[in-house]
């Protein structure tokens, strides 16, 4: 009798939350099998207290040439007012090297890729809150030729029902209207967050920790000190409300 345990398909935390074992280096090469926008990869200093330096353009160039041989494939390098790195590249075998990296430079690094522009989110509904997450998970995956990232069932604490929807982050930035499990084609809601936000320029382009932007305020877009005397201006539409307004054209088109 075989001792092997059973293989898992990822970790499982008290039946509500569910994420896929496979590395972000695996997830990444899977992603030219799908649609996506582009691949951006966040390169950090490993010490969590020091930013990464500004470096000479050239010799970082030159550096990038030993370590990555599809150098040619990056389409932007930027420094970020974090002191981390952003690299873009539309494709995956160029991210995954850029991942693999464990040095900048002379600096030890962590890298880590923006899961945003090559995933999607949907939401099912009733689904029996004794269904192993895992369970669920293997199913989406083989009816659906699906790469499930991770799910979270929505329930809150010590309740009584029975069923419960589950939101879940697979690979890919289209999905169909609906997926088909236990022999039932259940249809599913898109799930779109509050549009990203960046909290030092409020551009809605961007997010806050690779803003490389001056701090403005939200009132009236500009710099300055103490309370805001100005006019409500939006730096996203240019009207006369301020950068946080639910009703910005430019807000309700993202």
């Amino acid at each position: 009798m075989s001792n092997e345990k059973p293989q898992t398909l990822g970790t499982v935390m008290n039946n509500i939350y569910f994420k896929s074992n496979k590395t972000p280096n695996e997830f990444v090469l899977r992603a030219g099998e799908k649609q996506f926008n582009e691949i951006n990869v966040i390169v950090s200093n490993a010490d969590k207290n020091k930013k990464l330096l500004l470096s000479n353009p050239f010799l970082v160039q030159a550096f990038m040439k030993q370590v990555v041989n599809r150098h040619d494939n990056i389409e932007n390098m930027k420094y970020t007012r974090q002191g981390k790195i952003l690299f873009t590249t539309k494709d995956p075998l160029c991210a995954v090297q850029l991942l693999s990296l464990t040095k900048f430079m002379e600096t030890y690094i962590s890298t880590d890729v923006i899961w945003e522009n090559i995933c999607s989110r949907f939401l099912i509904f009733d689904i029996p809150v004794n269904t192993p997450m895992e369970e669920l998970a293997k199913e989406i995956q083989l009816k659906n030729d699906m790469n499930v990232i991770e799910m979270r069932r929505f329930l809150k604490q010590n309740s009584v029902k029975d069923m419960s929807p589950v939101l879940i982050t697979v690979l890919g930035t289209t999905i169909p209207d609906e997926i088909k499990i236990w022999f039932i084609n259940q249809k599913i809601q898109h799930f779109i967050d509050r549009p990203r936000q960046c909290t030092k320029c409020y551009s809605l382009a961007h997010a806050s920790r690779i803003c490389d932007k001056t701090n403005i305020c939200f009132l009236c877009s500009e710099e300055h000190v103490g309370p805001c005397q100005g006019p409500e201006k939006c730096i996203n539409c240019k009207g006369p409300h301020n950068a946080k307004s639910n009703s910005c054209p430019a807000y309700i088109k993202e």
